[in-house]
């Protein structure tokens, strides 16, 4: 069952603003490029809902501040300012996000703060769909989340960060989220490398 979309967080500290500068999101954006050319990035044809988001770390202070692409962008072969949002600020108990941008931030925006607050070490993730590669990721046992913790809650947060355990680069496969798949890594082109080394692998 395809479950993306849906925001889960509360959303009432959401700030619009105009668009964000290319400064923060355009090194982002080239990696995002690439993976919806391999389809790692899109929308579902029949049910019109996005998937694959990226973020990455902009500076620690008492929390990460990082950027993510915005709700519902996984149609857009290209974004701009105009789809990305920053978040800085967060609750993971509560479920709270504090975010400013022209679009609400990605569904799946508490999961990214629970990676970074894993290990201050991590600066970017990933998060990209595929069949194929979820299923051969789970068949060889991939760290993964269990199939009963859906995306996008406190229980996901929790999960993904205990899996990371300390690491600064790695996968995860998560079994409650169809398709779903994380990558996580101490650079973006680090980052992006795992993601294009399991599609080498796999498709």
């Amino acid at each position: 069952m395809i479950d993306d979309g849906v925001i889960k967080y509360d959303r009432s500290n959401f700030t619009h603003s105009e668009a964000l500068d290319e400064q923060l999101w355009g090194e982002l954006e080239s990696w995002r490029v690439k993976l919806f050319k391999l389809n790692l990035i899109g929308e579902y044809p029949t049910e019109k809902v996005g998937f694959g988001n990226l973020s990455k770390l902009v500076l620690w202070e008492q929390q990460a501040k990082f950027i993510i692409t915005g709700t519902q962008t996984g149609k857009y072969s290209n974004l701009t300012g105009e789809h990305y949002t920053l978040v800085d600020g967060y609750d993971l108990k509560e479920m709270k996000l504090n975010q400013i941008g022209p679009l609400e931030a990605s569904s799946e925006a508490l999961t990214h703060a629970a990676v970074y607050e894993s290990n201050r070490d991590i600066t970017t993730v990933f998060h990209i769909h595929s069949t194929t590669i979820w299923d051969k990721m789970i068949e060889d046992n991939y760290d993964a989340t269990p199939a009963d913790v859906p995306y996008g809650t406190q229980e996901m947060a929790i999960c993904v960060g205990n899996l990371i355990n300390g690491r600064s680069s790695g996968l995860i496969v998560m079994k409650g989220h169809q398709d779903g798949v994380i990558a996580y890594a101490k650079s973006l082109n680090d980052c992006g490398q795992l993601i294009l080394e399991l599609a080498d692998k796999y498709l």
